[in-house]
């Protein structure tokens, strides 16, 4: 006569089910079930577009009002420093915070998508840091080619993720009214 289930192995019965390793008819438990549908080309230019004048705005008016108006037309390196380094501060929080908290800065709030990690769970602030820092280095190390190859990488990648996201392991999707979303907060009871 044979062990009853479960007693026969070195572990001994358990709660498992008579399938191993899942293989029952159990619903998937990843979030995006199906092929998700990735933020488009156009759109995603279009949020960074939207992102750049909010940031250059921002840090515009912190700058003029300390280092003056005409600071770019003056060549003072030192206040073309601090203006950069105000500007380099400004970016960071934006991004940061934001594709922290929400997965969308305004830009890509406005255009419908959402920053999310490879396997559709919210990306933290450490992952949108990091997601940002790279951008930034690589940018920083090749005079700016890189920063170009990096955003250029969506138009021929499956999944149209930059170079940022393949090392951050993040994905820009489309954030319709039917998608999941992952940073959706529940009350608590």
């Amino acid at each position: 006569m044979p062990p009853p289930a479960g007693e026969g192995t070195p572990y001994g019965p358990g709660p498992w089910p008579a399938q191993p390793y899942g293989a029952g008819d159990e619903p998937s438990a990843h979030p995006y079930a199906y092929e998700p549908e990735y933020g488009g080309r156009w759109r995603r230019l279009v949020a960074a577009i939207i992102d750049g004048i909010l940031v250059s705005a921002v840090t515009w008016l912190l700058t003029a009002p300390i280092l003056g108006v005409n600071m770019v037309r003056e060549g003072n390196f030192a206040r073309q420093t601090a203006a950069d380094l105000i500007g380099g501060l400004v970016a960071f929080l934006y991004y940061v915070l934001q594709h922290g908290r929400w997965g969308q800065t305004l830009g890509k709030r406005a255009m419908s998508l959402r920053v999310v990690r490879e396997d559709g769970g919210p990306i933290g602030y450490g992952q949108a840091a990091w997601r940002l820092l790279f951008a930034y280095l690589i940018s920083l190390a090749t005079c700016g080619v890189g920063g170009l190859i990096d955003v250029a990488w969506i138009l021929w990648d499956r999944r149209r993720q930059a170079l940022h996201d393949k090392v951050a392991r993040t994905l820009v999707l489309a954030a319709g009214p039917h998608t999941p979303d992952p940073y959706q907060r529940h009350p608590r009871l």
